[in-house]
């Protein structure tokens, strides 16, 4: 996929794990790329890889551009990709050892044997991952749902929140007809009528909207006839990740970029209009979808039983879309250690 912004990006499929499995057997490189130093949080090199997508990499950003990582002795350069898909083998080849993602790429590569975690959430973007109609696919309440043709990705994670919704409201998710297709070709089927809806995520969604569609539902909220408001349908997160061999390395050097993550996320959340314009800036993006992404989504570290839940769901999911060999438990892949030395009351986890 095209993942300029493509974070499900990610929850696409089998060959992803085929790639990680090569990137195993080329080797796991060298830490001479990423950190020579200490580790002690007094201007250590460190390349931070992300993506041109504010939802995963906005915090980054922000921490860069404000001069948090500075503040906090830390020397970081922002590398960033095109798609989240790429950073999969950057982390298993060794290159990436720190690096901004979501729990699928963590959960994948932990699976194919590579040692890294989770040391942050960045911010749960569930409310970009949504399923929109047709204008006239007849589709207003959740049970109108079945018999239609529903465009989606291989192996999406939207999936997860589909069949929460038809769980909650009682719709039957074997009499959905889910048609594989691209974002970009789900909008154009839906245009021409081969399809009743989609389900995506941004910007293809606010692309649909733009087309004629109906918003039904996201992650977190229902625009449905019957059901309206907050739900719990899918929380997805974007992470901090860092190799195993980098946070023994420089555990100190983790603590002060995740202060200088808190500090970015504070501004998000304080100066939302501004933080878009540094972002849609540096990645060179239009500044009013930017504006639009972001206030969809919650930007927050805090790491708690509901996001060990979303990992969990997630990983459970893509066992079963045999995008993985095995479910990994979640402390192989995560790791809340370092952020509680920053701020003791972001880690509730049990």
């Amino acid at each position: 996929m095209n993942m300029k912004w493509q974070k499900l990006k990610k929850i696409a499929c089998v060959g992803l794990a085929l790639t990680m499995a090569a990137a195993l057997v080329s080797g796991c490189g060298s830490d001479k790329k990423q950190a020579a130093g200490s580790g002690s949080g007094d201007g250590t090199e460190i390349v931070a890889y992300g993506v041109i997508d504010p939802q995963i990499s906005a915090q980054q950003i922000i921490a860069d551009k404000k001069g948090y990582f500075k503040e906090e002795g830390v020397n970081v350069t922002n590398k960033f990709v095109q798609s989240g898909g790429d950073i999969s083998p950057l982390i298993s080849g060794g290159e990436a050892q720190v690096s901004f993602e979501s729990p699928y790429t963590d959960i994948a590569v932990a699976a194919n044997g590579v040692g890294v975690k989770i040391v942050a959430p960045m911010a749960d973007i569930g409310n970009t991952q949504c399923v929109v109609a047709r204008k006239d696919s007849g589709i207003e309440n959740a049970k109108d749902l079945e018999g239609k043709k529903v465009g989606m990705a291989a192996g999406s994670g939207v999936l997860i929140a589909i069949r929460n919704m038809c769980k909650e409201m009682g719709v039957d998710v074997n009499k959905i007809q889910f048609v594989t297709l691209s974002p970009s070709d789900q909008i154009a089927a839906m245009e021409h009528g081969d399809i009743d809806a989609m389900a995506c995520w941004e910007p293809w969604v606010s692309n649909a909207q733009k087309s004629g569609g109906k918003l039904l539902f996201s992650g977190l909220k229902s625009y449905l006839g019957d059901k309206q408001g907050d739900v719990q349908w899918l929380s997805f997160y974007t992470t901090m990740q860092v190799t195993d061999q980098f946070l023994k390395a420089h555990p100190k050097d983790v603590e002060a970029m995740l202060r200088a993550l808190k500090k970015a996320t504070d501004f998000i959340n304080e100066n939302p209009d501004e933080a878009a314009d540094i972002v849609a800036k540096e990645l060179k993006l239009d500044k009013d979808q930017v504006k639009h992404i972001m206030a969809q989504n919650k930007y927050e570290m805090t790491f708690d039983d509901h996001f060990k839940k979303s990992c969990d769901d997630m990983a459970a999911f893509m066992y079963e879309m045999k995008n993985i060999p095995a479910k990994p438990e979640f402390n192989k892949y995560a790791d809340p250690k370092e952020l509680g030395k920053v701020d003791s009351s972001l880690v509730t986890v049990k």
